[in-house]
């Protein structure tokens, strides 16, 4: 109890009294009013909870998993935090699992990759995505490297291969460094096809606070796409531009979320809501107040 209590007040002092906490690259970042409540603690055999899905829109229905070193399983939940169900995926193994994210291939089977990316040390030569066909039950493996990491650690000052956050685009990943008080968060593409398994620098973002989860909501009455990256004690909110040589992350707004704890699974519920979880097992709504959004 007393620790539960001593890490709430970190963070809450982190989302509050950081200098500088609310801006990227320099620039203040709006702030996007919300409100947040918890709706419920999940079963205790989710220990660890650090990711949240939702994989389809209209179910009462979100995917969990633990973190490093738990078995290699997956967990389905509802939002009273009640587990519906449990999944141990063939031919992968938790050595860091971070992240996982759902998607449909062209015969609309349903696919979940895990990102087995967790690199605290930044020592890994194994980083991997694994790719389950839920149809078939049959793992991918897909393994990768950092384009500009050739030391395994790196000098003090450049340790920031460490990773948990993932997204798909246009059948590519997208890394987004988990920032370790290094000068800047980066992003990195792997294309889902390449035959190199090399993840390529895209884009820096400077803004203080380390990257936990991420989520990207498509908006098909605007053709928008948006992306939330959760940090301790905040979610920073970016639009994903296309540009030339590349998707572009625009920042958009910041919502403070000092309840958080140690937060480190997210996902949109609606273009207004995202539901999140702490490694506390809390389940939380976040509601987006609207009038607080920038017009685009």
């Amino acid at each position: 109890m007393l620790l539960s209590l001593f890490y709430a007040l970190v963070f809450f002092l982190q989302s509050i009294l950081t200098p500088g906490a609310n801006k990227i690259n320099g620039k203040h970042v709006k702030v996007i009013h919300a409100k947040i409540t918890r709706m419920a603690f999940m079963d205790t055999v989710i220990c660890e909870s650090s990711t949240l899905v939702k994989p389809e829109n209209d179910l009462d229905l979100y995917y969990t998993l633990n973190d490093s070193g738990s078995d290699a399983e997956i967990f389905a939940i509802n939002e009273q935090g009640t587990l519906l169900d449990s999944k141990k995926i063939p031919g992968a193994k938790n050595k860091d699992w971070e992240e996982m994210i759902c998607y449909k291939d062209s015969l609309q089977n349903q696919h979940i990759v895990i990102g087995d990316i967790g690199n605290n040390r930044n020592l890994r030569k194994d980083l991997r995505l694994y790719d389950y066909d839920v149809n078939k039950d049959q793992t991918i493996t897909h393994t990768y490297h950092y384009e500009d990491q050739f030391q395994f650690p790196p000098v003090k000052d450049s340790m920031n291969f460490d990773c948990e956050a993932f997204f798909r685009r246009d059948s590519s990943y997208y890394f987004i460094s988990k920032n370790r008080g290094v000068p800047s968060v980066k992003i990195y593409k792997l294309p889902q096809d390449t035959a190199a398994h090399l993840a390529t620098l895209q884009q820096r973002l400077q803004f203080k606070g380390m990257v936990n989860a991420c989520s990207v909501f498509q908006d098909k009455t605007s053709s928008t796409e948006n992306l939330a990256m959760l940090l301790y004690g905040r979610i920073f909110l970016f639009h994903i531009l296309e540009k030339p040589t590349g998707i572009f992350l625009q920042p958009y707004g910041v919502i403070k979320f000092p309840s958080a704890g140690q937060s480190e699974g997210i996902c949109w519920y609606s273009k207004n809501e995202l539901r999140a979880t702490n490694e506390r097992g809390k389940l939380f709504k976040i509601v987006i107040k609207k009038s607080s959004i920038p017009s685009e």
